[in-house]
């Protein structure tokens, strides 16, 4: 009776481990396929950057490292930009959602017929300057003249201050993305970011100054979020907790630039992580001071904008002038 008693007991013992086992496989099928149904329900978008990856877009990498776009319900891709790519046209064209460009160029591109509109400024202070060599007597935007300036073709900011200042005597040429050109030409002047090409230089001994195109009149928004008015019209609800994500990304990468430089080097190798340090903390005040300080990361003025506008139509870049309520607008940013 006692083996007896015993093989029952192996015999119920082993019914237990199998059922045990059932349970816990259904168990890791059932999280499996909760994970499946969580990864559904994230929605595809891709956004377009203006150019590599840099400490420039610092917050829109912050808020896909840190998860903050999958918190809004967005599976998110960044296609950083380049000198040969063109956030408008992939966003106009639909192979993009989102994408940064500059103010000016929204202008412009609606003038041609193309439907964007900005929904938020990372810079209040656009970057954006023309560099020159350090040993230069160059005081002024007045001393351009007679030198060669490496600048973008059809670029607002130089239409405005050749007339602005005279230049007629400037030799304009086409930048290319690379500096050899400028580093060659002790003369020269090239077109910048002041959160990259001076520390870029720097690095290889060369010492420049440089003229911040705001300081010229000519004051665009710099990195320009926008999308279509498609997007805004149909899927508002999207276009918001995109900027919420985005903005709580930038507020992040603020105060923890260091945890999140690592991240954007992946994507960008060939940026050194001092030049990303660097570059987070030149920009901190052109992002989050001025009107940002009042009314949060993002915000764009009416003025501003009519001003950028009533400027490129009186050079002729532009052939009409519209309500400018239609090219930007605030709605799917925090309000403070």
């Amino acid at each position: 009776m006692q083996a007896k008693g015993k093989g029952y007991t192996k015999i119920f013992i082993l019914f237990l481990l199998v059922l045990l086992a059932g349970c816990g496989s259904q168990s890791a099928s059932t999280n499996n396929e909760e994970v499946k149904e969580d990864s559904e329900k994230l929605e595809k978008v891709k956004q377009v950057t203006n150019w590599f990856a840099e400490p420039e877009h610092g917050g829109n990498y912050a808020a896909l490292m840190k998860g903050f776009y999958k918190e809004a319900g967005i599976d998110m891709t960044i296609e950083p930009g380049g000198p040969q790519v063109s956030p408008i046209q992939i966003v106009a064209s639909g192979e993009a959602d989102f994408g940064i460009t500059q103010a000016d160029d929204i202008l412009l591109a609606r003038d041609k017929g193309i439907p964007i509109v900005a929904i938020g400024a990372i810079f209040q202070v656009n970057p954006q300057a023309l560099l020159y060599h350090a040993d230069q007597n160059i005081k002024d935007f007045s001393d351009l003249n007679g030198r060669t300036v490496y600048t973008a073709p059809g670029t607002g900011y130089w239409a405005y201050i050749k007339k602005a200042y005279q230049l007629d005597n400037a030799k304009e040429m086409a930048y290319s993305g690379q500096l050899t050109p400028f580093i060659e030409n002790k003369e020269s002047v090239t077109q910048c970011y002041i959160t990259a090409e001076p520390f870029a230089l720097k690095q290889q001994g060369i010492e420049t100054k440089y003229l911040l195109i705001h300081d010229s009149g000519y004051q665009p928004y710099g990195n320009v979020i926008f999308t279509t008015e498609k997007m805004v019209k149909e899927k508002p609800e999207l276009v918001k907790r995109f900027m919420e994500a985005t903005t709580k990304g930038w507020e992040y990468y603020k105060d923890h630039s260091d945890e999140v430089n690592p991240f954007i080097h992946e994507y960008n190798p060939d940026l050194s992580m001092e030049a990303l340090e660097y570059g987070a903390e030149q920009q901190l005040n052109l992002i989050f001071g001025h009107d940002a300080k009042d009314h949060g990361f993002g915000y764009m003025s009416q003025e501003r904008w009519n001003t950028l506008q009533n400027q490129l139509y009186e050079l002729g870049l532009i052939k009409k002038k519209e309500d400018i309520a239609n090219a930007y607008t605030n709605e799917f940013l925090a309000k403070n």
